[in-house]
């Protein structure tokens, strides 16, 4: 289903491989399953290219990584993977009858607590490479993420002046991706609710670049401090969590309302939804817990 990108994170790729293993395993994207098994099952390489072009890692840097990585998806591949079809099949569960904002606010809440859990056990992992960084590695870094961020903003400040009208064309195109073709009604419902909030683009994007500056702030402090990996960790574990909730309350209730109306509107689609259309989520949903049953059964 349509998500509200809870957790945007476009920085460190160590990171990204815990967010591939916890929530876009899960699903919560719309790519067909074959490209889920070939990302999952190539997500050491993936991850590891990534990280070069963001730090230029020397030889041993990337040996390390790639021993790392395959440890870490080893045991997310042996431990998490049933723990996601059973998620799916409360969902898929779910959706035979009426459903809440609250139920998709809990299956969100669900979602980060696997991602929490995945990157609780990275943690350690991300620390042992940190501690080996350069100060003109984290240079390199940053001037990459600001590149990064210049395009996003670019790209964030021109979906901020679209109108009412194409606003509600995209997010109806995303959502057919799992309904399949909307109701006359579906379509009013988007209209309005999108109608009713404000697209808040420019502050979901101050808010991750602001995550990507506390994230290179860390690096630095890592790098210069030289803590032990331990307390490394624990550094990092608190920043995850932060990502998940943030400490300001300001900063917290601000993501809280978005929230909030995207499973509203979430949840309206679903209990406007034809027959044919819970059918077609229920399939989605049924190929990816086939899918993740296939991963968790070989070995990658």
């Amino acid at each position: 289903m349509p998500d509200d990108s809870s957790s945007p994170i476009a920085h460190f790729s160590a990171w990204r491989v815990t967010r591939l293993a916890a929530i876009a395993a899960i699903a919560v994207c719309v790519a067909s399953c074959a490209a889920i098994r070939i990302g999952y099952n190539n997500a050491d390489t993936l991850a590891l290219l990534q990280l070069d072009s963001y730090l230029d890692l020397t030889d041993e840097q990337e040996q390390t990584c790639k021993e790392r990585l395959n440890a870490l998806l080893a045991w997310h591949r042996t431990t998490q993977l049933r723990d996601y079809i059973a998620l799916i099949d409360k969902m898929r569960a779910k959706l035979g009858g009426p459903v809440t904002a609250a139920d998709v606010i809990d299956f969100n809440q669900q979602l980060n607590a696997r991602m929490m859990t995945a990157a609780d056990k990275a943690a350690p992992d991300i620390a042992h490479v940190a501690l080996t960084l350069s100060p003109e590695q984290i240079d390199r870094a940053a001037k990459k993420v600001a590149s990064d961020a210049t395009k996003a903003r670019r790209e964030f400040v021109r979906l901020e002046n679209e109108s009412g009208a194409e606003r509600a064309k995209k997010y109806g195109e995303r959502a057919e991706s799992w309904f399949g073709k909307l109701t006359d009604e579906q379509i009013e419902i988007i209209r309005k609710s999108l109608a009713n909030r404000p697209t808040d683009a420019t502050w979901w994007i101050d808010e991750r670049e602001r995550r990507q500056r506390e994230f290179l702030s860390l690096l630095r402090k890592i790098q210069a401090d030289r803590p032990t990996e331990e307390v490394a960790a624990r550094w990092l574990r608190t920043y995850f969590t932060h990502l998940n909730v943030a400490p300001e309350a300001e900063r917290r209730a601000r993501a809280e309302s978005y929230r909030r109306g995207s499973a509203e509107l979430i949840a309206q689609l679903i209990n406007h939804a034809t027959p044919a259309q819970r059918a077609a989520i229920d399939k989605k949903l049924n190929d990816y817990a086939q899918d993740f049953r296939s991963l968790a059964a070989s070995n990658g």
